[in-house]
């Protein structure tokens, strides 16, 4: 299995991450609302959507939501608020398409760079770029890759609910790592996560001759100018020009 298979799909993913920020989620939501206007009939995918924190939310302003991820355990966790206007499917975001569908495709929370090959990257692009209507946004929410090296805590652990993470990062010129290993109660196991180390140039590449435009770059979740050196987000807004072929 592939880590992301692997790890996502663990219990001990939801444990380690239970007390993600809802505030967080809603501050970014409420701000690209304001900054983007949907009208009360965009729909929306939130294309790696975990356990449907953003998505949920967004449904509860009024949208039609659709949330997309591979771990089944996530997925079990978000179809809890399921209704006519908030739907939930198991699909590898490499493989889901919906020709002309969303006026919105948002990736959130650094759920891009999982795989090896920029081929499978660029399949995500393409699909995303095929899924949108004319004049939809694609918005990514990724790291500050500078950011991420030059504040890396290389060593870490955390006790919850009585089970011990030892969490070690690390980087090359390709990837960040953190490798996670597990003590629950004598039983020992370990997980690795790995996320490529992708900057703004790396999503523009990604975007070309696919009819998306680079319409705005911000640098946190307040929406402000991104900048390199101290912007601890990447937030990347594309803007789909005409259809794909």
């Amino acid at each position: 299995m592939k880590w992301f298979e692997n790890w996502f799909d663990s219990k001990y993913y939801q444990i380690l991450y239970k007390n993600r920020n809802q505030e967080e989620a809603k501050l970014l939501i409420d701000n690209l609302i304001n900054k983007f206007k949907p009208n009360k009939y965009s729909c929306f995918l939130d294309l790696c959507c975990g356990n449907g924190r953003h998505a949920t939310y967004l449904n509860k302003q009024g949208f039609k939501v659709d949330g997309v991820d591979l771990s089944d355990k996530s997925l079990n966790i978000a179809r809890k608020n399921k209704n006519q206007n908030l739907n939930f499917y198991c699909e590898d975001m490499r493989e889901y398409v919906k020709n002309n569908k969303y006026d919105f495709i948002l990736n959130l929370f650094t759920s891009f760079g999982y795989f090896e090959t920029k081929q499978d990257n660029l399949r995500v692009i393409k699909n995303s770029c095929k899924s949108l209507k004319i004049n939809g946004y694609f918005i990514i929410d990724f790291f500050n890759s500078e950011i991420i090296k030059k504040n890396i805590i290389e060593k870490e652990i955390k006790i919850i609910n009585d089970i011990i993470f030892k969490i070690n990062k690390s980087y090359d010129k390709e990837f960040i790592y953190k490798q996670i290993e597990i003590n629950d109660k004598g039983s020992k196991y370990t997980f690795t996560e790995k996320v490529r180390l992708l900057n703004k140039s790396s999503f523009i590449d990604l975007s070309k001759g696919l009819n998306l435009r680079l319409e705005e770059t911000f640098g946190d979740y307040y929406l402000n100018p991104f900048n390199e050196l101290n912007s601890d987000r990447l937030i990347i807004v594309f803007k789909k020009i005409n259809n794909y072929e």
